[in-house]
């Protein structure tokens, strides 16, 4: 998986990063964010992921009884462009098993599925079986089985299509504005109430709002 560089593939396809594919399910605009303005801002859940991934981010290589563990694999896709690190691949004889580490509590079809599915499509074209992938809750200290059926890649295959679209366009998609707002460590940059694409009347710039968190 290590060999050739993407960039000596040939081809015109821009590179879509792996973690775009979780952002994107998530929230558009979360995505043009952190992938188009460069946007980024930590918070008490951002630092524990950091935190949780400390020893998968550090590349390594471990073999037990016919079993080659790799930590920190970068893996691509030169067909779809896509690339990446997979935070813990398990290799056993033709298969590969992609495990992905995440902080939270396993949603079943949440947006994690979605980068575990754009990892085992890279690994798919390296010439592996991918069978099964695996998304490792922190908050519950286990795996969650995933299984990489033709549904999930062609959501893959859609998502990635629609990432670059997003990359190559100028203008920021408009905020969802909804739960998921509350939990996100953008939303002061996002500004949600304002560029959910709701408000119609201009807001007046002269009436004091309240202050915001200020991040020191």
């Amino acid at each position: 998986m290590t060999g050739d560089h993407p960039a000596d593939s040939g081809t015109d396809l821009r590179e879509v990063p792996l973690s775009a594919l979780e952002h994107y399910a998530y929230c558009h605009r979360q995505t043009a964010l952190i992938h188009v303005e460069g946007v980024w801002a930590e918070s008490a859940e951002t630092v524990r992921g950091d935190l949780s991934h400390t020893t998968v981010d550090l590349p390594g290589i471990q073999r037990r009884r016919g079993l080659t563990v790799i930590r920190s694999l970068p893996v691509w896709s030169h067909t779809h462009g896509l690339r990446g690190i997979c935070d813990i691949v398990e290799f056993e004889k033709g298969t590969a098993t992609p495990v992905e580490y995440k902080v939270g509590r396993y949603k079943a079809g949440g947006p994690a599925e979605l980068q575990l599915g754009g990892q085992a499509l890279c690994l798919l074209e390296a010439g592996f079986d991918v069978p099964t992938g695996y998304i490792y809750s922190i908050a519950e200290r286990r795996r969650h089985a995933v299984p990489i059926d033709a549904d999930l890649l062609d959501r893959v295959v859609a998502a990635t299509a629609a990432v670059r679209l997003l990359l190559d366009t100028p203008a920021l998609p408009t905020a969802r504005n909804d739960a998921r707002c509350r939990r996100c460590s953008l939303r002061e940059d996002c500004l949600p109430e304002l560029t959910d694409g709701k408000r119609q009347a201009t807001p007046d710039l002269l009436t004091p709002r309240p202050l915001g968190q200020w991040r020191d």
